[in-house]
């Protein structure tokens, strides 16, 4: 997992293009994977400003982090508290999956760019994943259990599946970003059964067995469990997308 944040930080970095001077902004910062590096990039000269909702992220984010460069803010993708025209460099790394209004969060970075200013961004593309019911035999629970995969990959009100690399594209073009180059890796990994049922993929988010409960019988959540834990282990795919662009 540590090897894989260090692809994402660096890939991210470098798409940015930074200089030794750049003022940055690390949208959704978190507790700092992109910022401390963004830091040593651009130098005692340069500034990168960590902005987050969670007071708490950026809390422990100034315990780690002795860069002097290093500013802490509140706020969140789509009103960002910065004035027009006043930071260099917008980067972010899975935070658009938290976002409704994609369109809004562009449209924020295009205001806070100065002329010439860039973007880089890094997106899990969730619709695309591997589905479960690919990878597990669930007899003749399958159809069951595909219908209810379709219906939750295309939830239009959900953020972390409303979008492909296509939508996201669009709405930096649409936003009056020049220059839009995307990249979509294939990532893969694997985790145990036990895993795969309980764990919660992001803060807010149900586990598969919560999320089952909401939808079939205890004594049809029950078969589908077994039916996991009978696989093992669980491989995926989940493509990443990498995006930079430029303010013209």
């Amino acid at each position: 997992m540590l090897a894989e944040l260090a692809v994402f930080r660096e890939t991210v970095l470098d798409r940015a293009r930074l200089r030794a001077g750049d003022v940055v902004v690390d949208v959704g910062a978190g507790t700092g994977l992109l910022t401390i590096a963004a830091a040593e990039r651009v130098g005692q000269e340069g500034e990168v400003l960590a902005v987050d909702v969670s007071v708490d992220a950026l809390e422990e984010l100034r315990r780690i982090a002795t860069a002097a460069n290093v500013f802490y803010l509140l706020g969140n993708a789509e009103v960002l508290p910065l004035p027009d025209e006043s930071v260099d460099v917008v980067v972010t790394r899975s935070v658009l999956i938290y976002v409704l209004d994609k369109s809004a969060a562009a449209r924020e970075f295009f205001r806070v760019l100065r002329h010439g200013g860039r973007v880089s961004i890094f997106e899990p593309i969730n619709r695309r994943n591997t589905r479960l019911s690919q990878v597990v035999d669930f007899g003749p629970l399958h159809d069951q259990v595909a219908r209810w995969e379709s219906r939750l990959y295309e939830d239009p009100e959900d953020p972390m599946l409303n979008f492909d690399e296509g939508d996201v594209e669009r709405v930096f073009l649409e936003a009056g970003f020049s220059d839009v180059n995307w990249e979509l890796r294939l990532g893969e990994g694997e985790m145990s059964a036990e895993v795969q049922l309980t764990a919660v993929g992001a803060p807010g988010r149900l586990s598969l067995l919560e999320a089952w409960a909401e939808s079939f019988s205890p004594e049809l959540v029950e078969r589908l469990a077994a039916a996991v834990r009978a696989r093992g282990t669980i491989e995926r795919g989940w493509p990443q997308l990498y995006l930079d662009a430029s303010k013209p």
